[in-house]
């Protein structure tokens, strides 16, 4: 790889030219949310050390797993229905453009993860599709998934830095078509699944990074989510993860408020968006700009209580809509 090969000094050469062609071709009209003190430079993006975009280097998974170790991290065994769902479906209209449950998508959006499907946008490139998949075939086992199952474990058993082979549909060839015939089989079998899945394995688990912080709002908790959801917690993806942007942001100030450590950690994450050097994550920094939108009414907003509007996505979250099933893409 090409930022193994270079020196440190010539990668910060490189990551300035980048950032320097970037803003020329337009970048920041390009990229509603980077403009302004968002506009990458290399005040704001030096810090990141993205270079020209690839992986620093190859992380040997360890311990069985790829996730970070959460033993240290406050318990929390339960989330409100409210929050629940409001952090659903507000994550969900970042990530679909609508309330409505994508459980049936499965689209390579070019972000180098493969297939991104369903609820949360599980992904074959990062094992977490295949991990679905697993768990609704263990009671489901004559399902539309099987020709796949080899190709999915050979895509797993992958070096997490070889993100081009991780990052291929080939040999996938109609499995978004499988994804969507189980997503949408009568008896919601699959949608449940992959709620279930969520809740337990990225929920759960941002609202313990949360509650580190000292942030336990309901708003606090769906920043979280959707940044977990975004980013993952995986250390085998050190560019970008929910411990990054926390470690970069810092802790909380002695008497800072939680609104105030809400409104730095989106500014680090939104940054975070606006500099990488693909077009994938600057284009999705208005859900941090429409989170901080929400954080600069605070007392309005903490308890997510009452609807809330996405000013960038045009859409209000109300906590009443339905959570399973896919009505855009299962017709009846």
């Amino acid at each position: 790889m090409l930022s193994l090969i270079l020196s440190h000094s010539s990668r910060i050469i490189l990551f300035g030219l980048i950032l320097l062609g970037l803003v020329q071709s337009g970048y920041a009209k390009k990229y509603s949310a980077c403009q302004g003190k968002f506009t990458p430079n290399e005040g704001i993006c030096a810090k990141f050390k993205f270079g020209d975009g690839h992986q620093r280097e190859c992380i040997t998974p360890k311990n069985g797993t790829t996730y970070y170790n959460l033993s240290k991290l406050p318990k929390v065994t339960s989330i409100d229905d409210r929050t629940r769902k409001m952090s659903s479906l507000i994550t969900n209209v970042f990530e679909e453009g609508s309330t409505n449950f994508a459980f049936a998508s499965c689209v390579d959006i070019g972000d180098l993860r493969g297939y991104t499907c369903g609820y949360v946008g599980f992904t074959t490139g990062t094992n977490d599709a295949e991990t679905v998949i697993k768990a609704y075939s263990k009671k489901n086992p004559n399902n539309a998934f099987k020709p796949y199952l080899s190709k999915l474990a050979k895509i797993s058993a992958l070096p997490f830095c070889d993100r081009t082979g991780r990052g291929t549909t080939k040999g996938l060839e109609g499995f978004s078509k499988a994804w969507k015939t189980e997503a949408c089989r009568k008896g919601e079998a699959f949608p449940k699944v992959q709620k279930d899945w969520a809740y337990n394995n990225y929920m759960l688990p941002s609202a313990r990074y949360a509650a580190a912080y000292g942030v336990n709002s309901a708003l606090g908790r769906a920043i979280f989510y959707d940044t977990i959801i975004q980013h993952g917690y995986q250390y085998v993806e050190q560019d970008i993860n929910i411990v990054r942007v926390l470690t970069l942001t810092g802790g909380r100030k002695k008497n800072e408020t939680e609104q105030s450590f809400l409104t730095r950690f989106l500014t680090t994450r939104r940054e975070l968006q606006c500099c990488y050097p693909d077009d994938v994550w600057p284009d999705s920094a208005t859900r941090s700009e429409d989170l901080q939108g929400l954080v600069s009414k605070f007392s309005t907003n903490k308890d997510l209580a009452k609807p809330v509007k996405l000013k960038n996505f045009g859409v209000t979250v109300k906590g009443t809509e339905q959570d399973l099933i896919d009505t855009r893409r299962c017709k009846k």
